[in-house]
C-alpha cells in the first residue's frame, strides 16, 4: 500500500519573480530554506507529490467556480508571472482514487482531464519539482470567490486525501505540499465594486475568460496592478500566530478561524492558508517545523515554510532538525 512521507507548506509571491532583489536579506533566506525542502524532498524519495494551491482568477471565474477541484488527465501551467508553462506529468491513479474516495466518504470533488494551474501551483513546482522528476496530483481550492469553504471543511478534505493515500493500492511514497498565504492584500476588486475603474476586471471576474478580447491586455492590466505596489502590508503577529498554532498542533483553533476574522487580520490573499489546512487533515499526526518565516512587504507576503516529518517513534531519541528555526 502507498505511504504518506513528507510534507512541506509554503507560501508563494509573484514578486520572486519580477522582484526577487526586493526582498533583501529575508528574501535571500526564504529562498533558501526553499532550496533546503526541494533536498529534504528528494532524500525522502518521494514517488508522488500531492500539490494544493489556489487560482487567482485564470481558470475559475464566477461563471464557474467550485471549492475544490481535482486534476486527473492532463495539466499545464498558464506561465503568469515568468514561470515556465509547464506540463506537468499527474499521477492519474493516485488522482483518481482520491476522487472515487471521496465520493464513497460523501465529498464531491469537481474534476477536470485538462487542468491549467496558475503560479500557485507551478512556484511550488519551480521550487520543489522544477525538473518535473515527481509526477503530480493537483489540487485548487477557491480561496478567491467568496462565499469560500470553511476551514473546517478544507480539514476534512485533507482527512479523505490521507484515507485515499493509505487505501492506495501502490507501493510508492507520498509527500503532500500546500501553496499559498500567509498575510497578504491583493489588488483585486471586489465583486460588489460599483467604481467605474473596477467595471472592466469585475466583468471578467463575473463572466470569464470568453469577456476578454485581448489577453495580453488583461494580463498586463493584472501585472501592473501588482508591481506598482513596492511594499505592502503584512500582519507578522497574526502570521506567527498560525504558526505557533501549527507547530502545537492546535488544529482545532485553526479549523474555527471564519472567513471574516482571516479577511481582517491576513488579508484577501490570506484565504490561501485553506491550502494549508488541507495539508494539516492530512498529515495531522506528523511531526513540524518550522524551516522559515520572514515578513516580506516588498513581496506584499509573509513569506513561511513548514517542514512535515514522519512521527519519529517514542522510544527513540527525536533527531533535531537543521531546518527548524525559532519562531
Amino acid at each position: 500500500m502507498a505511504k504518506i512521507i513528507a510534507g512541506v507548506a509554503m507560501s508563494h509571491s509573484p514578486m520572486i519573480m519580477t522582484n526577487e532583489e526586493g526582498g533583501g536579506e529575508k528574501g535571500q533566506r526564504f529562498l533558501q530554506s526553499a532550496a533546503e525542502m526541494k533536498k529534504y524532498l528528494e532524500a525522502t524519495g518521494a514517488d508522488v507529490m500531492v500539490l494544493v494551491s489556489d487560482d487567482h482568477f485564470n481558470s475559475y471565474f464566477y461563471d464557474h467556480m467550485p471549492s475544490f477541484t481535482i486534476g486527473i488527465g492532463e495539466c499545464e501551467g498558464w506561465g503568469d508571472w515568468q514561470l515556465p508553462k509547464y506540463n506537468i506529468p499527474v499521477q492519474q491513479d493516485l488522482a483518481k482514487h482520491i476522487l472515487h474516495t471521496g465520493l464513497e466518504n460523501n465529498v464531491d470533488l469537481a474534476f477536470t482531464l485538462k487542468m491549467k494551474v496558475d503560479h500557485g501551483h507551478t512556484q511550488g513546482i519551480y521550487f520543489l519539482n522544477p525538473d518535473l522528476q515527481i509526477p503530480v496530483v493537483p489540487i485548487a481550492v477557491n480561496t478567491s470567490a467568496p462565499p469560500l469553504p470553511t476551514m473546517d471543511r478544507c480539514f476534512q478534505i485533507g482527512e479523505v486525501i490521507r484515507k485515499a493515500i493509505e487505501s492506495w493500492d501502490a507501493d510508492l511514497k507520498v509527500a503532500i505540499v500546500a501553496s499559498g498565504g500567509l498575510s497578504h492584500w491583493v489588488p483585486i476588486p471586489k465583486i460588489e465594486s460599483e467604481k467605474p475603474e473596477d467595471q472592466f476586471l469585475v466583468n471578467v471576474l463575473k463572466n470569464g475568460r470568453q469577456e476578454i478580447e485581448q489577453l495580453d491586455t488583461y494580463l498586463k492590466l493584472r501585472e501592473t496592478n501588482v508591481t506598482r505596489i513596492k511594499s505592502g502590508p503584512v500582519n507578522e503577529q497574526i502570521d506567527r500566530e498560525f504558526l505557533r498554532l501549527i507547530t502545537e498542533k492546535n488544529y482545532a483553533a485553526l479549523r474555527n478561524w471564519s472567513t471574516d476574522y482571516i479577511e481582517e487580520n491576513l488579508g484577501n490573499g490570506g484565504q490561501e492558508i485553506r491550502n494549508w489546512l488541507i495539508l494539516l487533515g492530512t498529515l495531522q499526526n506528523f511531526d513540524t517545523s518550522v524551516a522559515c518565516y520572514e515578513p516580506i512587504p516588498e513581496w506584499v507576503t509573509g513569506m513561511a515554510i513548514v517542514q512535515f516529518s514522519e512521527p519519529v517513534e517514542q522510544d527513540d531519541p527525536k533527531p533535531s532538525s537543521e531546518y527548524e528555526v525559532s519562531i
